[in-house]
Formats: C-alpha cells, structure tokens, sequence
C-alpha cells in the first residue's frame, strides 16, 4: 500500500482504557492513518457519522451501549455499511466470539494487542473495504445503465446485453441483422391536440405510451424512437430470433385491442375515439450506435425501416389500422388472417412490393388461405 493511501485511510478506535486507546492511536497515526477515537459507545456513534471510518476498531465492553449493540447503530447508517469492524476484546470465551460474528463483525481480536500483528492486518482490512467500495460502485453503474436500458429494450434483453462481454458486445456497437421494424402512429394527433391544453396533451401521451411500450417489450421488442405521436419500435435488435416477426405482429394485434379498450373509457377531454396507424417490415438491417463521441444513440438503418414508415401512411387510405410486407408474412408463419391490398407502387419504391391488411391469427392451422384483395 503506498503512503498516499494510507493517509487517505480512516481508522476509528472506540476503547474505553486509556491505555490501550492511546497504544492504538500511536501505532495507527505513526503509520499514516487518519485516527479519531471514542470512549464509549454512544460517542462512537456521533463521530462514525461525521468521520466515515474505513475501519472501527471496537472493544466489545463498552460504558452503557455495549459493542455489540453499537454494530448495530452502525448498520443502520448506510454510510458505513461497507465500513470495516473489528472487535476487540480479552474475553476468550466462545460465547463472546460467536455473538461477534453473528452481528456480522469483520474479524475478532484478541487483547493484549500485538502491534506488529495488527499493522499488517490493517492492510488486509483496508484491501477488503476498497474491494466493497468498488463492488458497491459497479453495482450503482450496473442499476443506472439498466435503468436506462429498460426505457428502450425489454428486461430479458437488457439481462443479455449487460451479461455480453467485451468480445461479444458487437450487438451494440452495430452490425447487419434481420430484424421486423414496427412503425406505429397516432392518426390525427395534430388536429386533436390543437383542442387541448398542453399538459393534457402530455399526459394523453404518457398514458398510451405507457401502454404500448409495456406491449412491445412484453412481446420481446424495443422502443427505438418516440417521435412526437409516433413509435419506432424493433423485433430482433440487438438480439435476433426466429420469432421476431410474429412477435411483431403479435405485439400490433395487442396495441389495436388496447386501443379499442382505452376508446371505451377515454378521458372526457376527449371528443372522439382515437385511431391508428402500423405498418410492419421484415428484413436485414443495420443495427448500432450512431453518433460522435458528443452524442451516441442506438438506432436502426435500412430500407425496411422507411418501408414501415410508408406502409404505416398507407394504413389511413386502405381503410385499415395494420399492414404488414410480404417478409413478415412469410416469417410470421401460416396463421395469420390476412387481406391482400394491391398497390401501384409504394412512394420511394422501385419495385412492386406485396403487402397485406393484417386482420387477426388464427387459432389454427388451415391448409388454403382465403385473399380479398382490395383496390385502390
């Protein structure tokens, strides 16, 4: 340990004789330690507080609060839970020890103190205390960087990518996956919010988003935008599986019936019902932080992505709330009830892209499926 350290190490000594108190205040000032003692329990308290010991020395018979009383003071502080306690005593009776170390007590000494002894234990103990320090400092990180997480990637995907090591975090940092983009809209926002206070506004949209994004990461999706009244949301990033697709279109079928619920109870603020608009798209895109070291964010490129923007526009002219692509179908598997809609082509779109009206899945597997196509 070097010298800075030890100056930067705190030791409280709580012992009643003089003599030893003042033993243990020479050993532990001339080896460079920051050293305040205590007389009695009670006064051992007041000074933890302020001092924030690395190590408490603690005599376990004590004027009125006995040691092992007092360790229990100390813990309710959690400041100093991560405090070292070693407890001092000359009764070497088994009981004495066994109570110590059922209060969770760090170590148990024996008087008459060995100096020697106890300057290279100090090490040790002041080793075990920046081991909890740290510990208890990547812990902290771990819970902030999941709590950010969790606004955007489901908990079983937040679990992965906090258990990915460094080799294997590639996910994050990006590369090309196939994945099903979900891009939902809340259709004539702009005319309802124009009626509206702006903080009932806000709170409209907390509410649905609230809803719908416990939907999406409930069906094993993230939430990569909030676009004002509208969501971006992705099935298989960072992470991809074969069900990623109907999980999308599971997911959509779930907004539309909560949407239907949430109709019949709207606030009263609320002149008519609300509707929406999806549109679904399965393909390969690239998935990763985009950005400068200002500013990094984990987004989603490709041409699906535009796709499912425009299939969600076209919802409003076919008359119908979801639109899934020919990919997503395919993927999803054969249950899904759907209606044909046959378009001219898609804005931005070179060629002809085969997309459906998603209706509903069925319970089972029927060997033809029925097309209505709808023109337009």
């Amino acid at each position: 340990m070097s010298e800075n350290k030890k100056k930067q190490a705190k030791v409280l000594i709580v012992e009643d004789d003089p003599v030893q108190r003042r033993l243990l205040e020479e050993l532990f000032s001339n080896l460079g330690y920051l050293v305040k003692s205590a007389e009695s329990g009670e006064d051992s308290i007041i000074i933890a507080k302020e001092l924030l010991p690395d190590v408490i020395l603690l005599d376990v018979h004590l004027p009125g609060k006995s040691g092992i009383e007092v360790i229990d003071e100390y813990k309710k502080d959690t400041k100093l839970k991560n405090s070292i306690v070693v407890m001092m005593s000359s009764d070497t009776t088994e009981d004495t020890t066994l109570l110590g170390f059922a209060k969770e007590t760090d170590e148990f000494i024996y008087k008459p103190i060995r100096s020697g002894e106890l300057a290279v234990k100090m090490g040790a103990w002041l080793d075990r205390k920046r081991n909890r320090d740290e510990i208890e400092a990547i812990n902290k990180q771990l819970s902030r960087e999941r709590k950010l997480l969790a606004r955007f990637f489901s908990e079983d995907v937040v679990s992965k990518i906090l258990s990915e090591d460094e080799e294997n975090s590639a996910n994050l940092k990006g590369e090309n996956l196939e994945a099903s983009i979900l891009f939902l809209d809340i259709r004539n926002f702009t005319s309802i919010s124009e009626n509206l206070e702006p903080d009932l506004v806000a709170d409209l949209l907390n509410l649905l988003f609230s809803d719908i994004m416990d939907l999406i990461f409930s069906h094993s999706g993230s939430v990569n935008k909030l676009m004002g009244d509208a969501v971006l949301a992705t099935f298989g990033c960072p992470f991809n599986t074969d069900r990623d697709a109907l999980n999308a279109v599971q997911c959509a079928l779930a907004i539309r019936k909560t949407i239907n619920f949430f109709n019949k109870v709207k606030p009263k603020y609320l002149n008519n019902e609300l509707q929406i608009g999806i549109g679904i798209t399965t393909g390969r895109v690239f998935a990763g932080n985009i950005g400068s070291y200002r500013r990094m964010e984990y987004t989603v490129i490709g041409d699906i992505v535009n796709t499912a923007s425009r299939l969600q526009n076209l919802t409003k002219k076919a008359g119908v709330d979801i639109i899934i692509d020919e990919s997503t179908r395919k993927k999803a598997g054969k249950l899904l009830n759907v209606r044909k809609i046959r378009v001219k082509n898609l804005r931005g779109k070179e060629q002809g892209v085969k997309i459906f009206a998603l209706d509903s899945i069925k319970e089972e597997d029927l060997s033809k499926e029925e097309e209505v196509t709808t023109f337009f």
